[in-house]
């Protein structure tokens, strides 16, 4: 049997989203020094009805194709740009109400979260700069190796990684691990991926780039990485409470993994045993999201 038969067995694709955040995690870290990367696994089917669902709640604050963020102060500079800061002042105004009406109207869809998060072993911020790309392709693979667990279990007949344009145009973090594990199944440092190679499972044979500012999933993951970093921030104990753990509350069956294995299978965390912050994760997860 041909290595493309093996891939046709059921007659659909599926579409890895995912977007990027960082914060603060060993207290006397000098900058950011946990990276998240991830977001939602749906396939080009179902897609166009969750877009659809996300657009129509968008529509109940303003215009539907109007760009959204987690942090929404991000696109400041892009509304004025534009012409548009009274658009992005009434947007702005109703950030909570219009972040949970699309969180209500995509749990209504069938996706998948997969979320990775990994931790700088250092608190220098020279430290931390200076391996700011090894971190990067370093999260970005703890994600990929889940996506391509959840592909191996799907068995589509093609999977594909659309990502946001990255920072600086630099995509060579996520170009090389993406081409290690697409032909030999690895990272560059010869860690077995557990799903084999990527070719195998007919993944696309690069990730797929694009602006955010016009992909409505791709926004969306970007409100699913932020409502999971003030997760995280909760379970490290430097926010008391976040609106991000009421957002994930909505979707909390969604997660791969989802009721009791959503840490390990649907948010990787790799981090010091030191730090503890695996198990905060996995605790705050399920006390907070998964049982509240």
């Amino acid at each position: 049997m041909s290595r493309r038969s093996l891939c046709i067995k059921k007659d659909k694709s599926v579409r890895w989203y995912a977007d990027n955040s960082e914060l603060n995690g060993i207290k006397e870290a000098e900058i950011p020094d946990i990276l998240i990367f991830g977001g939602i696994c749906v396939s080009p089917e179902i897609e166009i009805d969750l877009r659809k669902s996300i657009e129509l709640a968008k529509a109940e604050f303003g215009p539907y194709r109007a760009p959204v963020k987690w942090n929404f102060k991000d696109l400041k500079r892009q509304y004025q740009k534009e012409g548009r800061e009274e658009v992005y002042n009434e947007l702005l105004k109703s950030s909570k109400d219009w972040r949970r009406r699309i969180f209500e109207e995509a749990s209504k869809h069938d996706f998948k979260i997969i979320i990775a998060c990994v931790e700088s072993h250092s608190a220098s911020k020279k430290v931390i700069r200076s391996l700011k790309e090894d971190l990067t392709r370093f999260v970005f693979n703890n994600g990929l190796m889940r996506y391509g667990l959840h592909v191996q279990e799907e068995q589509p007949y093609r999977a594909e990684v659309v990502l946001d344009w990255p920072d600086r145009g630099d995509s060579k973090p996520f170009d090389s691990e993406y081409a290690w594990a697409y032909l030999k199944g690895t990272t560059p440092e010869n860690v077995p991926y557990h799903c084999g190679k990527l070719e195998s499972l007919c993944f696309h044979d690069s990730v797929v780039y694009t602006n955010m500012s016009h992909s409505v999933l791709l926004q969306f993951a970007d409100l699913i990485v932020g409502a999971t970093r003030e997760c995280i921030e909760v379970c490290l104990e430097k926010k008391k409470s976040g609106y991000g753990i009421e957002m994930l509350q909505i979707v909390k069956d969604k997660f791969r993994g989802y009721p009791n294995n959503i840490v390990g299978r649907g948010v990787s965390v790799a981090a010091s045993q030191q730090s503890k912050l695996k198990e905060k994760i996995q605790l705050g997860i399920t006390n907070l999201v998964v049982n509240a």
